[in-house]
């Protein structure tokens, strides 16, 4: 081959190669893979980048997660969905077909997941945004779901076995003589049903304290509500799944949670006080692992239908972690109350017969010693605490 024939030979491939050079080029778009590749996020926690993300669930606004985004040429693409669907730490969806935009690209489809969570999905991406519709959100069936709503025993609706019925502990006095009894007509004040939906939401039924409520006068008589009182809680504030039909997992989530405590607040008078924001943000850091794990329940058949169809039990290590919560609760107790004698606080609450034991087992204590205490002897009593749930609304 002359030296004429090898430059020309040269050049052909020089054109060939820049030719494909500029269809790949073509094919981005605008937008190479580097510019979309990443985490898209809009946790509260996250940084400048938060709102970079943005994510419903059946239709309703969903924050406090990240989603990865990653495609090698601009065409199919691998989606990782983080702690988006109940039950799944990790949401893999591969082999996303994109269809090229005007600076963007879009895509659709729908999946199941390994834990038999079927969705579909419908998103766009362009650079440094990220937004995904996911809908018919549908969670493997389970004893709850068969059932959907499910009603508070508002005459008796907590269930709980403190220190085996003793009153030799703090705990075991203070719930056995009052509060399994407060607590329960706090219940059934503040609840009327749970609903677990078909797409791992659970939406309560609930309605608020009457202003000129006390919390102590609960230890009587629960508020009987009319029926315009209740309310259905947003949607995705917490979800759950089942496991094995025995075990129940709520996630509460945190992000949602905090969104809509701010959103409530700001319908209220501000008083100019930060302690709201600093104990949401104390709690955010406390209980933000609840929204990756869950909180465990155990569900148990009542042995007793006449208080209810089943229980919704705690497991005991998830109420050492609502007592870890005690330090944050503090925040709204004002210091003279902490520092007040617990039976100036609660004397009047005790039943008569039981008045001189609890003045010996309180000594003075103040309120805030109390609380102390109470954490520590959370660690080594056997505490049983749920709540009765009925298939049907029967009680009033």
């Amino acid at each position: 081959m002359d030296r004429k024939s090898i430059c020309s030979l040269l050049c052909a491939m020089m054109l060939a190669i820049l030719l494909i050079s500029c269809n790949d080029e073509d094919d981005y778009d605008g937008l190479s893979p580097a510019e979309l590749s990443g985490t898209y996020s809009n946790k509260l926690s996250a940084p400048a980048n938060g709102d970079s993300l943005i994510l419903s669930y059946n239709g309703n606004t969903f924050i406090g997660k990240d989603v990865e985004f990653k495609t090698d040429d601009g065409k199919p693409a691998h989606i990782i969905l983080k702690y988006v669907l109940p039950h799944d730490t990790e949401t893999a969806i591969s082999g996303v077909s994109l269809t090229a935009g005007s600076g963007s690209y879009s895509f659709s489809g729908g999946a199941t997941t390994s834990t038999g969570t079927a969705f579909h999905y419908l998103g766009s991406i362009q650079t440094g945004k990220l937004i995904l519709e996911l809908s018919d959100i549908t969670i493997p069936e389970n004893w709850l779901t068969m059932n959907g709503t499910w009603y508070v025993a508002h005459e008796n609706a907590s269930y709980y076995n403190v220190d085996n019925g003793s009153m030799q502990t703090m705990i075991g006095m203070l719930y056995n003589l009052v509060g399994g009894k407060l607590v329960s007509n706090l219940i059934s004040s503040l609840l009327d049903g749970l609903t677990f939906q078909a797409d791992g939401n659970i939406i309560a039924r609930y309605a608020p304290l009457p202003d000129s409520v006390r919390i102590g006068s609960l230890i009587g008589n629960y508020i009987k509500h009319p029926a315009n009182d209740w309310n259905a809680s947003p949607p995705n504030l917490a979800t759950y799944y089942v496991d094995d039909n025995t075990s129940l997992y709520v996630i509460p989530q945190i992000d949602m949670i905090i969104r809509q405590v701010m959103i409530n607040r700001q319908t209220k008078a501000n008083s100019g006080d930060s302690s709201m924001e600093n104990a949401l943000l104390a709690a955010y850091q406390k209980i933000n692992t609840w929204s990756t794990t869950g909180i465990k329940m155990t569900i148990r058949e009542s042995e007793d239908p006449a208080k209810g169809d089943l229980i919704l039990l705690l497991d005991k290590s998830e109420i050492q972690e609502l007592f870890a919560l005690l330090e944050i609760v503090k925040v709204f107790i004002p210091e003279e109350t902490l520092n007040a004698p617990v039976m100036d606080l609660i004397g009047n609450l005790i039943p008569p017969q039981f008045v001189s034991i609890a003045a010996i087992l309180l000594k003075g204590k103040t309120f805030g010693a109390i609380l102390n205490q109470l954490s520590q002897e959370l660690n080594t009593i056997p505490i049983e605490i749920g709540i009765y749930l009925y298939k049907d609304k029967n009680i009033n």
